[in-house]
């Protein structure tokens, strides 16, 4: 644990950039090489004790493909919810909540890994598949980048969508069509957690995720989630119509919600193993997130923030094959939040289910070196 704390705070230094511009330039003077450029000098310099050992998981219940390279590709179906409802009481009958709904068609997305490091990306494919004439054109971008050790996933993920419908037909303006387009409301996300496996030398979490390990046997364990999100939903006009407002209070003429959230979710998975080659794996965590929030005006308004709780789940499962080369399964996400905010509740739905393949190469020399060259020693 002394090690993983030295990585992490190792990682905050270049990140931050901690170490001041002055010895940096001090050490080109002298040098002629600035050693910020070049990772293993910047190693050798300013942690020169830095020693990163391994600590395998147990090989009667995982197996690691650590200097493999692994490449994968998945196909996804999303289903994206927003949803915003007034807590005013007198309402007279009618339901003037907001329904956001994304026409999103299929996602494709890749991924590679090699070691302890993982990055990915995915975008929109272009079908009318799962899209509707009468929605809004939407449109989905996210990028991932993974650190993962035995016990420790660190990730920062960061997703946008632009281009929701809004299918609550009391807020349609226009008689003619059944559902209100808002191609103008933008949600945007950057997220980084770390996940904690109590049980990292039996259960894999990673297994079914990135690909690099394999569990050979059948285990689970408790898991601990803790992240910090960053979250906006924002409009070109007010978030909620005109023929909503008298609804909404002091809700009814903002145009951003944004919000920054801390998360300690407690969490159980699992991975049942048939045949040393067939996998079925759950993982669930549930969590009150600390949540801090702002309604806006104009994007650069400068107001103070309110503070709740909000309920969180989130769910994986994933049903596979893996072998010596090779893995192939079928994945459904989920995660849902729900909370009372001033004014109005809220509840956000991300769910998605597809099928992913991947293959595990020998890795290149280039890679090799590039890595060695980057990563502190050991790692």
């Amino acid at each position: 644990m002394v090690l993983k704390t030295k990585l992490v705070l190792l990682i905050v230094v270049v990140c931050t950039g901690l170490p001041c511009n002055k010895s940096f330039a001090q050490n080109k003077a002298k040098n002629g090489l600035n050693v910020f450029l070049h990772p293993d000098k910047f190693y050798r310099k300013f942690f020169p004790h830095l020693k990163i050992s391994r600590n395998p998981p147990d090989s009667m219940y995982i197996r690691s493909y650590q200097h493999r390279l692994s490449i994968g590709a998945h196909v996804l179906s999303p289903v994206i919810l927003v949803d915003i409802n007034s807590r005013k009481s007198a309402t007279n009958g009618i339901d003037p909540s907001l329904k956001l709904r994304t026409n999103l068609s299929d996602v494709i997305g890749f991924s590679a890994s090699y070691r302890f490091v993982a990055v990915g990306f995915a975008y929109l494919l272009k079908t009318r598949w799962n899209t509707r004439d009468d929605y809004a054109a939407s449109r989905y971008r996210t990028a991932t980048i993974k650190y993962n050790s035995g016990a420790n996933a660190f990730q920062f993920k960061y997703v946008r969508i632009k281009g929701f419908t809004d299918v609550n037909r009391f807020n349609r303006t226009n008689a003619l069509t059944p559902y209100m387009p808002r191609p103008d409301i933008v949600s945007k996300e950057f997220q980084f957690e770390n996940i904690y496996n109590f049980s990292w030398k039996k259960y894999s979490y990673l297994a079914p995720l990135t690909f690099t390990q394999r569990q050979i046997k059948s285990h689970a364990g408790f898991l601990i989630k803790a992240g910090v999100y960053y979250h906006q939903l924002s409009s070109d006009t007010t978030i909620i119509s005109q023929r909503q407002q008298e609804y909404y209070d002091d809700f009814s003429d903002i145009k951003v919600i944004r919000s920054l959230s801390l998360r300690v979710a407690p969490g159980i998975g699992g991975n049942l193993v048939f045949y040393e080659q067939i996998y079925l794996s759950m993982a669930v965590f549930t969590s009150f997130d600390f949540y801090n929030y702002k309604y806006l005006q104009t994007v650069d308004e400068k107001v103070r923030g309110r503070q709740t709780a909000v309920f969180f789940l989130d769910g994986k499962s994933s049903l596979g094959y893996q072998s010596r080369r090779m893995y192939a399964g079928v994945r459904y996400e989920a995660e849902r939040r729900v909370g009372s905010l001033s004014s109005i509740q809220t509840k956000i739905l991300y769910r998605y289910l597809g099928i992913e393949m991947g293959y595990r190469f020998t890795a290149p020399k280039a890679i090799k070196k590039f890595y060695k060259k980057t990563m502190p020693p050991g790692m």
